[in-house]
């Protein structure tokens, strides 16, 4: 039997626009200008995770004005977040500029936001001087086990993903939004540029060059 945990209501990340058409979380392609569309992924995954709570934590509800899941209400968060998780040159290129900002944006709504954080370090053959050998990366059991509980707890996870190793389903130098985890297959279920696909972590951890990290955020319990 497949142990598939999720977040407990992943409806509210489905966004309507006008047209009728449903998408899976923001995509970054609906910023207006050319430099946010090429390094948005950022921004996008924070607004993911900070519209999630405002729907489904009373504390956490004056992070986002929208009522409805509507692609407007839903960029204009995005336009909010931007302001918070600026990418520079080399983008949201770590997980403590993305928890910086997305804390920042917390403080200034009146929420005090909380941060888990799993890095995966780079492996030690990419740059020598500031890698880790692989066995001193966390192993699949531990990854699995952050998302396992960050699920659990019905927290979206926001993915940093700098080189994609043998992943052909999922771009490098890029943030994605994690809402579920098959505990057996180790494989997650995804929300990207709008769209559902699944990838497989543990194949990722394994052939991962530059590594990444993984990210979710909660309301501090009082």
């Amino acid at each position: 039997m497949e142990r598939f945990i999720t977040i407990h209501s992943p409806e509210l990340l489905k966004i309507n626009d006008e047209q009728g058409n449903i998408f899976f979380g923001g995509s970054q392609m609906w910023y207006q200008s050319y430099w946010q569309r090429e390094s948005g992924c950022g921004p996008t995954a924070c607004t993911n995770l900070l519209w999630y709570l405002s729907k489904t934590r009373p504390d956490c509800a004056m992070l986002s004005d929208g009522v409805r899941n509507r692609k407007k209400e839903f960029l204009t968060l995005m336009e909010k977040v931007w302001e918070y998780v600026t990418p520079g040159r080399m983008g949201i290129n770590n997980t403590k500029l993305f928890v910086t900002g997305t804390q920042r944006y917390g403080k200034d709504c009146n929420v005090h936001l909380k941060c888990r954080i799993l890095d995966i370090p780079m492996a030690n053959f990419a740059v020598p001087k500031f890698a880790v050998p692989k066995s001193c990366r966390p192993s699949i059991e531990q990854v699995s086990l952050f998302l396992i509980e960050m699920f659990e707890k019905d927290l979206p996870v926001a993915f940093l993903n700098l080189s994609n190793g043998k992943l052909e389903n999922l771009e490098n130098w890029h943030w994605v939004t994690l809402v579920g985890f098959d505990a057996d297959k180790k494989v997650a279920l995804m929300y990207d540029q709008g769209k559902c696909r699944k990838i497989n972590i543990e194949l990722w951890l394994k052939t991962t060059v530059l590594g990444g990290g993984f990210v979710a955020a909660d309301c501090n319990e009082p």
